[in-house]
């Protein structure tokens, strides 16, 4: 049923404030799933509004069950409507002196994970590679970087993590003005009666 799905052009053509709702809302779905309120999801404010280096903050979710794209029970996620190359994401977690940002600082204290969402990059393995090692030369002088986790998630593992909550997928569809209507599932659309024979006239 693909033609229900969303596409990786529809992951770009959200806008800036759209994109990091999206990720928030992904957020709160897979917590609730293993039981954790939204309460433990922080993202709010305007988009412009200065925000130390994060745009959505999973924060104290305690012990997860099954991490999936949510990997830890602390994790700051950079929401980027652009493409982000290996270099902008070393530079992205660094303060002007050319240190590791005060909030990338206190996750890796706290064994948690920063992710850097991109809404246009479609990344191959060796891309992705790439731009993970970028952000691991970035808190290459953290003490306290032993267990701490950094990722990319670009528009294919972000269309992936929708299709997992259809909810959020319906969201989706209406800030992009497709929202799904006038479909119905399969069925008796003829309305002919239960116990009458609807078969279809046929003639030699």
């Amino acid at each position: 049923m693909r033609f229900y799905e969303l596409e990786k052009t529809d992951i770009s053509n959200l806008n800036d404030g759209d994109l990091r709702e999206l990720v928030a809302r992904l957020c709160e779905a897979e917590l609730a799933q293993q039981g954790v309120g939204p309460v433990c999801v922080l993202w709010g404010g305007a988009q412009e509004a200065a925000d130390g280096g994060l745009d959505v903050h999973v924060k104290n979710t305690g012990h997860l069950k099954s991490p999936g794209f949510v990997p830890r029970a602390n994790v700051g996620f950079q929401v980027k409507k652009n493409s982000m190359s290996k270099s902008a994401c070393t530079k992205e977690m660094l303060d002007k002196a050319g240190l590791p940002k005060e909030v990338i600082s206190e996750l890796a204290e706290n064994d948690g994970a920063y992710i850097i969402v991109s809404g246009k990059d479609d990344c191959s393995e060796k891309m992705l590679i790439e731009r993970v090692s970028g952000m691991r030369a970035a808190v290459a002088g953290l003490v306290d970087k032993g267990n701490f986790l950094v990722d990319f998630y670009g528009r294919d593992r972000l269309l992936a993590w929708l299709r997992m909550y259809p909810g959020v997928a319906l969201w989706v569809r209406s800030r992009l003005g497709k929202p799904l209507t006038g479909w119905k599932p399969f069925g008796r659309w003829a309305q002919t009666p239960i116990d009458k024979d609807d078969k279809f006239l046929s003639d030699n």
